[in-house]
């Protein structure tokens, strides 16, 4: 596990740490299991998912989204456990010492 990446801006506003652990094949691209990501008070999970593609590079942004900028359909994001989908998805707001799971498990190709 790495140390604390800071996302937030200086200002004094309050911030929240967010405990992000990596799941199926996300983890050939960001290297890692797990990592704490400092992001001011008030962030969605869209702030969050944009502090790591900076971080972890292209590579991860192409891994969660299509060329239109939505998800792919193999990318899975759950907040304490809910999945954003049935929450306000990308626009889900974070809170205090949450967790987000980032999955990306391989499409079926043929079904049984």
């Amino acid at each position: 596990m790495s140390g604390s990446e800071e996302c937030a801006t200086n200002s004094t506003v309050g911030h929240t740490t967010v405990r992000v652990l990596y799941f199926g094949l996300v983890r050939n691209v960001v290297k890692e299991a797990e990592e704490d990501i400092s992001l001011p008070a008030g962030s969605k999970v869209r702030d969050l998912i944009e502090c790591l593609c900076r971080k972890h590079g292209e590579g991860l942004r192409d891994s969660l989204f299509t060329v239109e900028g939505t998800l792919t359909a193999n990318t899975i994001l759950l907040l304490d456990g809910t999945n954003i989908q049935y929450s306000r998805g990308l626009d889900t707001e974070i809170g205090d010492d949450q967790a987000l799971h980032i999955l990306l498990t391989t499409t079926a190709l043929a079904g049984g």
